[in-house]
């Protein structure tokens, strides 16, 4: 086949593939990224509110300032998301010292400001200081998969201080259920794709024959 009729369709190809490797794919892990830091920022306030509803019955006198900060305690306890209902929120103080967590009840109660990652990451003593600067935000570290202590992975999470209180409330995403995510994403989008490329060759073929 002559050049003027093969390059065209190989360049055109060429292009294809480049568009959906190099800018499609990538654009759509950094979208799925910033949509789920998005969702845990909207839970984290969501949950903070909560901990403002029983700040303001305290303050009205419906219940004593401990019984409102046990209730809260309890209720933010049982909050769950996420596919399998695993997902949580936990709270420490300023101090820090930890208030609550779901799947490590070790630490409740205990200074945590020595408590490390295994990268070496004093994460309580950078969500303090994260408050202390901006009241909010988000850090990144490694965290034990949900109830599995044995199984480290990393983890981003937002937190947000309840000033009142002194307390510390957050909620996480675990990288790698993003990663999964995009690639299921990614590997239907080839599927499409690689469908596409072969409806075009066909007629590419159809056309020059």
């Amino acid at each position: 086949l002559p050049a003027r009729i093969i390059i065209p369709v190989a360049l055109t190809l060429i292009l294809f593939i480049m568009t959906i490797f190099l800018l499609i794919i990538p654009l759509l892990e950094k979208n799925m990224m910033e949509g789920k830091r998005q969702t845990i920022m909207h839970l984290t306030e969501t949950a903070w509110s909560t901990l403002g509803l029983y700040h303001e019955q305290a303050r009205l006198g419906i219940l004593s300032e401990d019984a409102a900060k046990k209730n809260a305690i309890a209720h933010i306890s049982q909050l769950r998301y996420g596919p399998d209902l695993k997902d949580y929120f936990w709270i420490n103080d300023m101090g820090p010292v930890m208030i609550m967590h779901p799947y490590r009840p070790d630490l409740v109660g205990q200074d945590i400001s020595d408590f490390k990652d295994p990268s070496g990451n004093r994460l309580f003593v950078k969500m303090v200081n994260t408050v202390k600067d901006k009241e909010a935000g988000f850090v990144d570290y490694l965290w034990q998969w949900k109830g599995d202590s044995n199984k480290i992975v990393p983890k981003i999470s937002y937190v947000k201080g309840f000033a009142p209180w002194g307390w510390i409330i957050g909620t996480g995403i675990y990288v790698e259920d993003v990663r999964q995510e995009i690639l299921a994403i990614t590997h239907q989008l080839i599927y499409t794709c690689s469908g596409i490329m072969m409806l075009f060759l066909i007629l590419a073929g159809y056309i020059i024959w």
